[in-house]
């Protein structure tokens, strides 16, 4: 369940000179500015506008921004130009933010690893391969000789990438040895580049 809506924080606060429009009292009225944000689980993720009460110390008469004569409002509105949307309103933007540059930096990262590895392969490497539209599984170097790398297969299949990791845990009791594969280093680079290899794993 996604909790979502919007709140409103008081900003500022300032009396003003205008006389109550109820008791008729001068300096008294209070003007508050409050500003609204929409938050998903609480967290702000962005401004959407401002809005503001008028009170009385005298009579105690709270009006809405709706609610209050032009005099009022004309007041609300020289004070809410002077007040600044604070930067934490756009919490929630920042993260979204940083969680995408993040994750174009892992994928850059995994890019170039994964390019390195495959001109150096080594025994016991486990390429994640793709190996068709909405399937993967484990390829597990056996051999390098020359330019032709010798894989064992994983037995099972997934047709989720997250799932690649449950293929991992099941161990290298999971690779079929009775069968080997070769594929030259060129046919992998080729793979690669065709985004037929997600991830290589050396340990």
């Amino acid at each position: 369940m996604i909790v979502y809506g919007t709140r409103a924080v008081l900003q500022k606060t300032e009396y003003i000179y205008d006389a109550c429009p109820n008791c008729r009292a001068a300096n008294s009225v209070l003007i508050n500015v409050y500003q609204r944000y929409a938050h998903i689980f609480w967290i702000p993720f962005f401004p959407i506008g401002k809005t503001g009460i008028s009170a009385c110390k005298g009579c105690s008469q709270v009006l809405k921004l709706n609610q209050m004569p032009e005099s009022l409002k004309l007041s609300y509105e020289n004070i809410k130009s002077n007040t600044r949307i604070p930067v934490w309103t756009f919490i929630g933007v920042f993260l979204i933010g940083a969680g995408i540059v993040a994750g174009v930096v892992s994928e850059n990262q995994k890019a170039e690893k994964v390019g390195r590895l495959i001109l150096a392969p080594k025994k016991n490497d486990v390429f994640e391969i793709k190996i068709k539209d909405d399937q993967y599984t484990l390829y597990k170097v056996q051999k390098v000789e020359r330019d032709t790398v010798y894989f064992v297969a994983n037995k099972f299949v997934t047709n989720q990438e997250s799932g690649i990791s449950d293929l991992t845990d099941k161990g290298d009791q999971a690779f079929d040895e009775s069968t080997t594969y070769g594929i030259s280093i060129p046919k992998l680079v080729e793979m690669n580049k065709s985004d037929k290899i997600v991830d290589i794993d050396r340990k």
